[in-house]
């Protein structure tokens, strides 16, 4: 106490993890973005540790926890779990006084490794095979989304918040902001973003308003309009390569169509030949497998590369650091050294 080595325990002691989270959600959670997702990773992590003090919390039980979670959820659920623990711990020393004697316990604790990093791009004519199939949806808006989505690189929330008073046809540009019309990811208010002339063609296509959404589309039902449509589309051309396959193998159209019936109609039992040459296409051919509405902000951003310099396409897609653009720019081998040339 004479060297001022001392630190008084008892508020952590005291102050139980339950009654801190209780706390966090009270007065710091409100002003978070993204608070809705936040309190259901606070109410898990409060069910695990809330009978606790501060003080009884260790890295090691922490690192128990980490394990346990491990077997039921992936990485990234237990990274943002751990990250909540975080948080409340910080909340306490630095904004509510309470002395952490061993500080954060969190910082003792292996985060799992998360390799969620993705290069997935349009190939081929996937690019045509998906806005086919979303063109058969009842609305035309989850095609508009999809075509909006390749021609800015918005995000699927940003887009779904566009309002059409901020949208200048004349001048090609539409004011992107996050969900709901907040702060978008980065913590910007807004940024501007140029549109093409195929942006705006489309947008020349939709119901026009002075105000409202450009597309009054819940993200769940885009969702669901998005995974229909790639089910149709693969389908589709699973069907066709299985006609040029039985083709080759001698099958007359006659004998093709029936047989497609049969994978269909499930009627009667397609031939033995036929479910050989299907396996053989649903292990070889990757056309619009693990696609997902994400990766047209990697295809749009890559694509946009191409046109602009760098400082013009972070401005675009929004991003802080060329570290974190480079996690969308996956640009192909073949293309660059095209350019050699």
């Amino acid at each position: 106490m004479d060297v001022d080595a001392f630190i008084n325990r008892d508020d952590a002691e005291k102050t139980t993890f339950a009654k801190a989270a209780e706390r966090y959600e009270r007065d710091v959670l409100p002003s978070k973005r993204g608070k809705d997702q936040d309190i259901y990773v606070l109410k898990r992590v409060a069910k695990a540790f809330g009978p606790y003090s501060l003080a009884a919390i260790t890295p090691a039980r922490l690192s128990e926890y980490r394990d346990e979670r491990l077997k039921a959820v992936s990485p990234q659920t237990v990274i943002h779990e751990l990250g909540m623990v975080s948080r409340i711990f910080k909340a306490a020393s630095m904004d509510w006084g309470i002395a952490l004697p061993k500080g954060n316990p969190i910082s003792l604790v292996r985060k799992p490794s998360l390799s969620n990093d993705r290069d997935r791009r349009l190939e081929g004519d996937e690019d045509s095979l998906l806005l086919a199939a979303l063109q058969e949806c009842e609305s035309p808006l989850p095609h508009a989304a999809a075509v909006l989505a390749i021609e800015t690189a918005a995000r699927q929330s940003e887009l779904l918040s566009l309002q059409w008073d901020e949208i200048n046809l004349k001048h090609r540009v539409a004011r992107i902001r996050g969900k709901e019309g907040g702060v978008t990811k980065n913590g910007d208010s807004f940024r501007d973003v140029p549109l093409s002339r195929r942006a705006v063609a489309l947008l020349e296509t939709l119901p026009k308003a002075t105000m409202g959404k450009v597309l009054p589309l819940s993200q769940n039902a885009l969702q669901m309009a998005w995974d229909r449509a790639m089910r149709r589309a693969r389908k589709a051309h699973v069907h066709k390569q299985l006609r040029g396959l039985m083709a080759n193998a001698g099958f007359d159209q006659k004998e093709q169509d029936l047989e497609i019936r049969a994978l269909i109609f499930k009627k009667r039992a397609p031939r033995q030949i036929t479910l050989d040459l299907l396996a053989r296409i649903e292990i070889e051919d990757k056309v619009l497998v693990d696609l997902h509405f994400h990766d047209l902000r990697h295809e749009a951003t890559s694509r946009l590369a191409e046109k602009l310099a760098m400082h013009e396409l972070m401005k675009v897609t929004g991003h802080k650091s060329t570290r974190m653009l480079g996690r969308y720019y996956h640009p192909r081998a073949a293309d660059l050294a095209a350019k050699l040339d």
